[in-house]
């Protein structure tokens, strides 16, 4: 496995982690059930998990452009005090899955 596929991976299984333990243990919403904010700021990550499983370049481009909504998300959230933590760890998982899938299509652009 290089080093772009590596990134893609650990952005993108991080952020799933991360979701799944925001929505849950760091701070559960208040005004919504936990199951509803875990379906949708999960289930977008779940869409193109096939695809990016089985390295097809349309799962990288979905995935790309994911990433750019959990970083803006990430960077709002920053704003709490109470949530920098993970707010910061989400902006970097964000970062780490648009490089790597970006350094993955560019890769398989030029072989």
């Amino acid at each position: 496995m290089n080093l772009s596929r590596l990134a893609a991976w650990v952005g993108y299984f991080g952020l799933l982690g991360l979701w799944i333990g925001w929505a849950t243990v760091f701070a559960p919403a208040r005004h919504a059930p936990a199951g509803i904010v875990l379906a949708v700021s999960t289930l977008p990550l779940l869409i193109p998990l096939r695809g990016f499983l089985y390295d097809r370049r349309g799962s990288f481009l979905w995935l790309g452009m994911l990433s750019l909504v959990y970083f803006m998300h990430g960077v709002s959230a920053a704003t709490d005090a109470s949530q920098r933590l993970p707010a910061g760890l989400e902006i970097a998982l964000s970062l780490c899955l648009f490089a790597g899938a970006l350094a993955r299509l560019r890769m398989r652009e030029n072989p």
